[in-house]
């Protein structure tokens, strides 16, 4: 990473080794992945946060993984800024995004040189954070990369998707690579695992990498704690269910977006905007 890319954001000294268990699933996600989730992420964001910024507005893409949503934001004249801690994820990125730019960081432990409008986190990669300690680190960064009254959109997979495919197989076969991953989800831990394994046909032979990804559950009340702890304030809270999109959240929803505003002690969270597109339920 050229040392002008990284002015945007100063690096603490906490490890991102960790983060390197995504580097050989970073060509498959890009392929795959990344175009599946981007349109609907998108559709989200254009109901929920976009009415509320300026048509300059600075965001953040945290955990942007192949910067699919960068690129979009930013065709559409936002200044976006992707941080993500695979190194392989960001190779994609720069190329799906090339107006971008892209930082390699722990979303644990960054520390912002600069101020935004407003942050995303979406597509599970918060459920990729294993600890309630860990999630609270993120959401203290996140506050301090806003400006006040700035907007953090984020969003999980919740229990009700993890318990209703709690054992399962997934393939991909195409003529150059081929995608296998077992999934197992332990509902007394509220861990899942994701066991992969991968072939990719280069240079006339075929190479496989083997890896365990995971991912934790939370209860929706409990990232609302975790949030108002870190000084933000719930504005929405709203269930998706795939193609019937933004709804409102039950016991059964199987994702959570909610829309949030930095806390400021000199006037109320979250910035006076016109109404987003459907009706989203207010927090008090």
């Amino acid at each position: 990473m050229a040392l002008a890319q990284s002015r945007a954001i100063m690096l603490d000294t906490v490890p991102i080794k960790r983060f390197a268990d995504y580097d050989p699933f970073a060509w498959t996600y890009n392929k795959h992945w990344g175009d599946m989730f981007t349109p609907l992420a998108f559709a989200v964001i254009e109901q929920m946060l976009l009415p509320r910024l300026g048509s300059e507005a600075k965001i953040l893409d945290l955990c942007c993984g192949t910067g699919q949503l960068a690129a979009i934001l930013s065709r559409q004249g936002y200044r976006v800024t992707g941080l993500d801690g695979s190194s392989r994820m960001l190779h994609f990125a720069r190329t799906n995004a090339p107006t971008s730019t892209f930082i390699m960081a722990d979303a644990r432990s960054f520390s912002p040189g600069e101020r935004f409008d407003a942050v995303t986190c979406v597509f599970d990669s918060l459920n990729h954070i294993m600890s309630t300690d860990d999630l609270r680190l993120v959401f203290n960064r996140v506050n301090s990369a806003l400006v006040d009254r700035g907007l953090f959109l984020l969003d999980f997979t919740t229990e009700a998707s993890f318990t209703a495919h709690p054992e399962g197989v997934y393939g991909i076969v195409e003529s150059d690579h081929v995608c296998v991953h077992r999934s197992n989800y332990n509902a007394v831990t509220k861990v899942g695992e994701y066991d992969f394994t991968l072939f990719r046909l280069e240079l006339g032979e075929w190479r496989r990498s083997d890896f365990v990804l995971k991912q934790r559950s939370y209860e929706v009340d409990e990232v609302l704690g975790i949030l108002k702890a870190a000084g933000f304030e719930a504005l929405s809270v709203r269930g998706h269910d795939g193609a019937q999109g933004l709804k409102e959240l039950t016991a059964d929803s199987r994702r959570a977006f909610i829309l949030c505003a930095k806390r400021t002690t000199s006037g109320p969270a979250g910035r006076p905007a016109k109404k987003a597109r459907g009706a989203n339920r207010s927090v008090p």
